[in-house]
């Protein structure tokens, strides 16, 4: 099975620590900057595809990576909205309008579970 990992922060970090432990899953990793927590921390090397992800562009980016199954980790650019009153939940619609635009199966992760 081929994996694309939208966004390697905390969130991401700990999908990709749950998926390497079945090799016969594949993780293609993106985000948008080269070195993500997830790399920081050593749990891969480097990330695949240094790039945004929007609504706009999850297609084209999935048609180049052919994955059987989408994750969008996190708060994809909620760095970029830094605490301000309503960040987390601006973050969280934005990842639901990537995932709605996407025409492959695409399943937003919850913070909710992150301990």
């Amino acid at each position: 099975m081929r994996i694309w990992l939208i966004g390697a922060g905390r969130a991401g970090t700990a999908a990709i620590r749950q998926f390497q432990k079945n090799p016969n899953i594949e993780i293609v990793v993106s985000d948008p900057h080269e070195h993500p927590l997830a790399v920081e921390e050593g749990v891969i090397e480097q990330v695949d595809i240094v790039e945004r992800v929007t609504s706009i562009n999850i297609n084209e980016i999935a048609q180049r990576i052919r994955p059987d199954l989408i994750l969008i980790a996190g708060g994809t650019g909620s760095s970029s909205f830094g605490s301000s009153t309503g960040a987390s939940a601006l973050s969280d619609a934005l990842n639901y309008e990537i995932a709605t635009q996407s025409n492959m199966p695409c399943v937003v992760l919850s913070r909710s579970n992150l301990t």
